[in-house]
C-alpha cells in the first residue's frame, strides 16, 4: 500500500474557503493509496468536505497544532514520530520553511524520499520584506542561515513553477530544480461561456490584492484606455483601490470583484477580449490565472521577464513594461488590432495544453514513480 505525507503551506480549511480544493491535487493519476495531510492548526476540516484534494486514495488530515519558526525545534520529535507511525513511501512539502524543515527533519531521521515543491521565490521575498515589513524580513533572514539550507540540501527531488525560483535553489545548495507548472483544466477554461451583462470592451485581471500583484498599474493604465475593467481578487489593498478608483473618477470604468464561484470563473474569463497582470516579475513567472487566461483564449499582457526567465511566451502574450502608460499603450494596442487578438489566442491556447492537468499530472505520478523505486 502506497501513503504519501504532505505538509501544505496553509491549513487545508483556508483552501475550502477560497474554493481552491481541486480534484487529485496530492494525487495524481491516483498514484497513491492513503494521503496523510499534516495540519499546523489546531483542528482542521473534516476530510469528507476535501475529498477531492486525494481523488480515490484514503484521506486523514492530522491536525498537529499550531508550529512555528519559534516552537519548531521543539515539536520536531513528536511530528517525526507521528510520521514513523504513518509509514509513508513518500514526504511531500511545498515550502523551505517550518513544513519545509518538519518534512526534511522527519524524511531525513526515517530515510524516507523528500520531494520538494517551491512556488516562490523567497531571495526576491527577502528583498520586499526590507523594504516594507522589518518583522518578517528578519523571520526570514534567519530561516535563510538556519532553516532553508537544510531543507533545499534534503530534498531528494525539487520541483519549481516558474523558472524564476532556480537561481534561490541552486544558492542555497538545492539540487538543479526541474520545472513542473501549476496545473489547470484545459476544457473547462477553453470552454467557458460569455457573460452578456458585462460592458464591452472588457479587460479582466485576477490576483490577489497585495502589493506584489501591482493592481494600481493597471487603475491608473485605465485613465489612458477606452474600454472597462473588471478585477477579480480580495486582499488587505482592497479599499485602498477602490478609493484610487474613486480619485481618479473611474468608477465607471473600473469594477472590482471579492471573488467568484471557481466552477464560473471561466466565463468571467470568456467575456474579455484582454487579460493584464503587472505581477513582480522577480517573485514569479506564470501565475495561474496567466494560465487559465490564455487557455481561454485571451490576449494577455504581463510584465517583461527577467533576461533567460520567460517560461517560453515570447510568442504568446505582450510583455508590457511594468508601468501604467507602457500598460495602456500595449493593451490599446491589442484592442485596436483583431488579427493580433486572433494569433495570440491560437498560439496562447496552444501553449496552455502544456499546462493541462492530465499533462501535470502524468509528470507529477512519474516523479513520485522514481522516488518510489529508490527505496
Amino acid at each position: 500500500m502506497q501513503k504519501l505525507c504532505v505538509f501544505p503551506n496553509d491549513p487545508i480549511i483556508a483552501y475550502y474557503k477560497k474554493g481552491e480544493i481541486k480534484t487529485r491535487y496530492y494525487n495524481p493519476t491516483n498514484f497513491f493509496d492513503e494521503v496523510h495531510i499534516i495540519s499546523l492548526i489546531e483542528k482542521d476540516i473534516n476530510e469528507s468536505k476535501v475529498q477531492n484534494l486525494s481523488g480515490n486514495a484514503k484521506l486523514k488530515i492530522h491536525s498537529v497544532g499550531k508550529i512555528n519558526i519559534k516552537n519548531c525545534y521543539k515539536h520536531t520529535k513528536r511530528i517525526i514520530e507521528l510520521i514513523r507511525s504513518i509509514n509513508p513511501a513518500v514526504i511531500r512539502a511545498y515550502n523551505p520553511l517550518v513544513e519545509g524543515w518538519l518534512a526534511a527533519s522527519s524524511a531525513k531521521e526515517l530515510k524516507i524520499p523528500f520531494f520538494l515543491s517551491l512556488h516562490t521565490q523567497y531571495d526576491q521575498k527577502r528583498k520586499i520584506a526590507k523594504k516594507n515589513n522589518l518583522k518578517k524580513f528578519l523571520v526570514l533572514k534567519y530561516t535563510e542561515k538556519f532553516i532553508e539550507p537544510f531543507v533545499l540540501n534534503t530534498a531528494n527531488h525539487i520541483t519549481i513553477v516558474h523558472k524564476i525560483i532556480e537561481p534561490y535553489v541552486l544558492k542555497h545548495g538545492g539540487k538543479k530544480p526541474e520545472v513542473l507548472y501549476n496545473k489547470i483544466d484545459y476544457e473547462r477554461f477553453s470552454n467557458g461561456i460569455p457573460i452578456k451583462s458585462l460592458p464591452q470592451p472588457l479587460i479582466i485581471s485576477v490576483g490577489n490584492l497585495i502589493k506584489e500583484k501591482n493592481h494600481q498599474c493597471l487603475i491608473e493604465a485605465m485613465m489612458n484606455v477606452n474600454a472597462h475593467l473588471l478585477i477579480i481578487g480580495n486582499g488587505k489593498l482592497y479599499q485602498s483601490l477602490q478609493n484610487l478608483i474613486l480619485h481618479n473618477k473611474l468608477e465607471e470604468k473600473i469594477v472590482i470583484i471579492k471573488s467568484v464561484p471557481n466552477n464560473e470563473i471561466q466565463n468571467f474569463y470568456k467575456s474579455a477580449q484582454v487579460f493584464a497582470l503587472a505581477y513582480d516579475p522577480e517573485l514569479e513567472g506564470l501565475p495561474i490565472p496567466v494560465m487559465e487566461a490564455m487557455a481561454t483564449g485571451l490576449s494577455v499582457v504581463i510584465p517583461y521577464p527577467k533576461i533567460k526567465y520567460s517560461d517560453g511566451l515570447e510568442d504568446e502574450v505582450i510583455f508590457s513594461k511594468r508601468d501604467p502608460i507602457s500598460f495602456a499603450q500595449n493593451i490599446t494596442k491589442v484592442l485596436n488590432d483583431t488579427k493580433l487578438q486572433a494569433k495570440l489566442s491560437l498560439e496562447a491556447q496552444k501553449k496552455a495544453k502544456d499546462f493541462d492537468n492530465i499533462v501535470i499530472e502524468k509528470h507529477e505520478a512519474q516523479i513520485y514513480s522514481k522516488l518510489v523505486e529508490k527505496l
